[in-house]
């Protein structure tokens, strides 16, 4: 017999939920506004930074900058 599906409780256990899929939306928001603004700085067609002077900066790998760029490093 399958399980039934989840229901909040009460609505203190909804608002605790909803503030969670809040915060998510936020950081998707972020992410989506970080890359386009990693892409622009690091565009050669615009005078960009190097992408290791970048991964310096933010204190990642440069193969993760790439990655956030959806790029391949070969």
């Amino acid at each position: 017999m399958p399980k039934p599906r989840y229901a909040p409780p009460d609505e203190a256990a909804a608002t605790r939920i909803q503030h969670v899929v809040e915060l998510h939306r936020q950081v998707e928001k972020a992410e989506a506004e970080y890359r386009q603004a990693l892409a622009e700085v690091v565009d050669p067609d615009k005078d960009g930074v190097p992408i290791a002077y970048m991964a310096r900066e933010l204190g990642l790998e440069r193969k993760t900058v790439y990655r956030h760029l959806g790029r391949s490093m070969t």
